[in-house]
Protein backbone atom coordinates (compact mmCIF):
# COMPACT_ATOMS: atom_id res chain seq x y z
CA UNK A 1 0.00 0.00 0.00
CA UNK A 2 1.37 3.40 -0.98
CA UNK A 3 1.47 5.88 1.91
CA UNK A 4 2.06 9.28 0.35
CA UNK A 5 1.47 12.72 1.86
CA UNK A 6 1.91 15.95 -0.10
CA UNK A 7 2.26 19.16 1.91
CA UNK A 8 2.70 22.67 0.53
CA UNK A 9 1.56 26.12 1.68
CA UNK A 10 -0.02 27.23 -1.58
CA UNK A 11 -3.05 25.26 -2.73
CA UNK A 12 -2.09 25.56 -6.40
CA UNK A 13 1.40 24.12 -5.71
CA UNK A 14 -0.12 21.38 -3.59
CA UNK A 15 -2.55 20.45 -6.37
CA UNK A 16 0.16 20.64 -9.05
CA UNK A 17 2.56 18.32 -7.19
CA UNK A 18 -0.24 15.89 -6.30
CA UNK A 19 -1.41 15.81 -9.93
CA UNK A 20 2.15 15.23 -11.15
CA UNK A 21 2.44 12.23 -8.83
CA UNK A 22 -0.96 10.80 -9.73
CA UNK A 23 -0.35 11.31 -13.46
CA UNK A 24 2.75 9.14 -13.01
CA UNK A 25 0.94 6.35 -11.16
CA UNK A 26 1.69 7.39 -7.58
CA UNK A 27 -1.50 7.78 -5.52
CA UNK A 28 -1.61 10.59 -2.97
CA UNK A 29 -3.30 9.57 0.29
CA UNK A 30 -3.29 12.99 2.00
CA UNK A 31 -2.92 16.61 0.94
CA UNK A 32 -1.89 18.89 3.79
CA UNK A 33 -1.04 22.51 4.41
CA UNK A 34 0.08 22.40 8.04
CA UNK A 35 2.60 20.40 10.05
CA UNK A 36 0.06 18.92 12.47
CA UNK A 37 -1.99 17.65 9.49
CA UNK A 38 1.12 15.89 8.13
CA UNK A 39 1.94 14.37 11.52
CA UNK A 40 -1.63 13.10 11.99
CA UNK A 41 -1.68 11.60 8.49
CA UNK A 42 1.63 9.77 8.95
CA UNK A 43 0.63 8.48 12.39
CA UNK A 44 -2.74 7.33 11.06
CA UNK A 45 -1.05 5.39 8.24
CA UNK A 46 1.73 4.09 10.49
CA UNK A 47 4.45 5.68 8.36
CA UNK A 48 4.89 6.89 4.83
CA UNK A 49 6.55 9.35 2.49
CA UNK A 50 6.10 13.10 2.83
CA UNK A 51 6.69 15.32 -0.20
CA UNK A 52 6.76 18.87 1.09
CA UNK A 53 8.06 22.39 0.91
CA UNK A 54 10.92 23.29 3.26
CA UNK A 55 8.48 25.20 5.48
CA UNK A 56 4.73 24.95 5.91
CA UNK A 57 2.46 27.54 7.48
CA UNK A 58 3.39 26.50 11.01
CA UNK A 59 6.33 24.06 10.91
CA UNK A 60 9.51 23.39 9.00
CA UNK A 61 10.34 20.07 7.38
CA UNK A 62 13.05 19.65 10.04
CA UNK A 63 10.48 20.03 12.83
CA UNK A 64 8.06 17.58 11.23
CA UNK A 65 10.82 15.01 10.73
CA UNK A 66 11.86 15.41 14.38
CA UNK A 67 8.25 14.94 15.56
CA UNK A 68 7.82 11.79 13.47
CA UNK A 69 11.08 10.22 14.74
CA UNK A 70 11.98 8.28 11.58
CA UNK A 71 8.52 6.89 10.83
CA UNK A 72 8.43 8.81 7.54
CA UNK A 73 10.83 9.67 4.74
CA UNK A 74 10.80 13.26 3.55
CA UNK A 75 11.43 14.65 0.09
CA UNK A 76 11.76 18.40 0.46
CA UNK A 77 11.25 20.49 -2.68
CA UNK A 78 12.36 24.13 -2.66
CA UNK A 79 14.75 26.57 -4.28
CA UNK A 80 18.38 25.62 -3.56
CA UNK A 81 18.86 28.52 -1.10
CA UNK A 82 15.93 27.28 1.00
CA UNK A 83 17.11 23.67 0.86
CA UNK A 84 20.30 24.79 2.61
CA UNK A 85 18.14 25.84 5.59
CA UNK A 86 17.12 22.21 6.15
CA UNK A 87 19.45 20.88 8.83
CA UNK A 88 18.16 17.32 9.26
CA UNK A 89 20.56 15.05 7.39
CA UNK A 90 17.81 12.46 6.86
CA UNK A 91 15.77 14.76 4.63
CA UNK A 92 16.01 14.06 0.91
CA UNK A 93 16.06 17.28 -1.08
CA UNK A 94 15.18 18.18 -4.64
CA UNK A 95 15.63 21.66 -6.12
CA UNK A 96 12.78 23.63 -7.66
CA UNK A 97 11.85 24.02 -10.45
CA UNK A 98 11.26 20.30 -10.44
CA UNK A 99 12.40 18.04 -13.28
CA UNK A 100 9.58 15.50 -13.54
CA UNK A 101 11.76 12.46 -14.25
CA UNK A 102 14.11 13.10 -11.31
CA UNK A 103 11.19 13.90 -9.04
CA UNK A 104 9.21 10.73 -9.84
CA UNK A 105 12.38 8.63 -9.57
CA UNK A 106 13.16 10.10 -6.14
CA UNK A 107 9.62 9.50 -4.88
CA UNK A 108 9.70 5.90 -6.13
CA UNK A 109 12.96 5.25 -4.26
CA UNK A 110 11.45 6.64 -1.05
CA UNK A 111 8.29 4.55 -1.52
CA UNK A 112 10.42 1.42 -1.86
CA UNK A 113 12.28 2.33 1.35
CA UNK A 114 8.94 2.90 3.07
CA UNK A 115 7.66 -0.52 1.96
CA UNK A 116 10.77 -2.20 3.37
CA UNK A 117 10.40 -0.29 6.63
CA UNK A 118 6.71 -1.20 6.97
CA UNK A 119 7.48 -4.90 6.41
CA UNK A 120 10.19 -4.75 9.06
CA UNK A 121 7.74 -3.22 11.54
CA UNK A 122 5.38 -6.21 11.58
CA UNK A 123 5.02 -6.93 15.27
CA UNK A 124 6.41 -10.18 16.58
CA UNK A 125 4.72 -12.25 19.24
CA UNK A 126 6.14 -12.14 22.72
CA UNK A 127 7.76 -15.32 24.10
CA UNK A 128 4.77 -15.65 26.46
CA UNK A 129 2.32 -15.55 23.55
CA UNK A 130 4.39 -18.11 21.61
CA UNK A 131 4.33 -20.42 24.64
CA UNK A 132 0.56 -20.03 24.99
CA UNK A 133 0.02 -20.97 21.33
CA UNK A 134 2.42 -23.90 21.65
CA UNK A 135 0.56 -25.21 24.70
CA UNK A 136 -2.79 -24.96 22.92
CA UNK A 137 -1.40 -26.81 19.89
CA UNK A 138 0.04 -29.54 22.12
CA UNK A 139 -3.32 -29.90 23.84
CA UNK A 140 -5.15 -30.18 20.50
CA UNK A 141 -2.62 -32.76 19.33
CA UNK A 142 -2.98 -34.75 22.54
CA UNK A 143 -6.77 -34.60 22.97
CA UNK A 144 -7.90 -34.56 19.33
CA UNK A 145 -5.16 -36.57 17.63
CA UNK A 146 -4.10 -33.68 15.40
CA UNK A 147 -0.69 -33.20 13.86
CA UNK A 148 1.18 -29.99 14.64
CA UNK A 149 0.27 -28.39 11.26
CA UNK A 150 -3.40 -29.39 11.75
CA UNK A 151 -3.46 -27.89 15.24
CA UNK A 152 -1.83 -24.71 13.95
CA UNK A 153 -4.33 -24.39 11.08
CA UNK A 154 -7.19 -25.03 13.52
CA UNK A 155 -6.00 -22.18 15.75
CA UNK A 156 -5.59 -19.89 12.75
CA UNK A 157 -9.01 -20.74 11.34
CA UNK A 158 -10.83 -20.28 14.66
CA UNK A 159 -9.01 -16.98 15.23
CA UNK A 160 -10.07 -15.69 11.83
CA UNK A 161 -13.66 -16.89 12.26
CA UNK A 162 -13.98 -15.06 15.57
CA UNK A 163 -11.87 -12.05 14.55
CA UNK A 164 -9.60 -12.57 17.52
CA UNK A 165 -5.87 -12.95 18.02
CA UNK A 166 -4.37 -16.41 17.95
CA UNK A 167 -3.21 -15.97 21.54
CA UNK A 168 -6.79 -15.26 22.66
CA UNK A 169 -8.03 -18.36 20.83
CA UNK A 170 -5.23 -20.43 22.38
CA UNK A 171 -6.18 -19.13 25.83
CA UNK A 172 -9.84 -20.11 25.25
CA UNK A 173 -8.84 -23.61 24.17
CA UNK A 174 -6.70 -24.07 27.26
CA UNK A 175 -9.56 -22.80 29.45
CA UNK A 176 -12.04 -25.12 27.70
CA UNK A 177 -9.88 -28.10 28.67
CA UNK A 178 -9.42 -26.58 32.13
CA UNK A 179 -5.67 -26.18 31.62
CA UNK A 180 -3.78 -23.23 32.99
CA UNK A 181 -1.16 -21.71 30.74
CA UNK A 182 2.35 -22.26 32.09
CA UNK A 183 3.37 -18.62 32.11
Amino acid sequence: MVRTVVAFNKQETLDSIASMLEDNGIPVRYRCRTGPEVIRAIKKMGGGVVICYYKLLDMTADEMAFELQGSADFLVAAKPAYLELCENENLFKIPMPIKVGEFIGSVNVLLQLDQKRSKAEIPKRSPEDELLILQAKQLLMEKNGMTEPQAHRYLQKKSMETSSKMTDTARLILQAFDCRPAL
